[in-house]
């Protein structure tokens, strides 16, 4: 079983696991890390050491970021080891439940695991308004007014 290591900025990774085990119940397997706006850099290495030495059943540890380049991502990559601690940034709610609801991936291969999860996260991200049009058979907007 692959292990979920969630490591943000402030509460945010608490509160994604929170909401999780909200929603689905408790979760194997999974533990989380909310950076101290304040934390070291060293303190914050020791912390995610631990967790992936306590979360690694074998099959390797994802660690799902908020942002890429930035403290957690940063502190995350220094793990980075192909088989064995893979790193997903831009996490988001439906990634923390879609891996929460499976109690467990369909693959052991930490690099596909992580790869299907970013692709699934990028899906959970739309403009409802297009979601709406297009149930109800119409085209969404073709312009971007947002575009240059």
């Amino acid at each position: 079983m692959i292990g979920t290591l969630i490591l943000t900025h402030g509460g945010l990774a608490d509160e994604f696991l929170a909401s999780a085990q909200k929603i689905n119940g408790p979760v194997a397997q999974f533990d989380a890390i909310s950076l101290k706006w304040s934390s070291s850099p060293d303190a914050a290495r020791d912390r995610v050491r631990k967790a992936i030495h306590d979360l690694d059943c074998g099959s390797g540890v994802l660690i799902l970021t908020d942002a890429f380049g930035t403290t957690p991502c940063n502190v995350a990559m220094g793990f980075y080891d192909p088989g064995r601690v893979e790193v997903v940034s831009g996490v988001n709610l439906p990634m923390v439940m879609r891996l929460a609801c499976l109690g467990n991936l369909r693959t052991d291969n930490l690099a596909d695991a992580a790869h299907w999860l970013a692709e699934k996260g990028k899906q959970s991200i739309c403009v409802a308004g297009d979601r709406l049009t297009k149930a109800n058979g119409e085209s969404p907007p073709a312009d971007e007014p947002c575009g240059d």
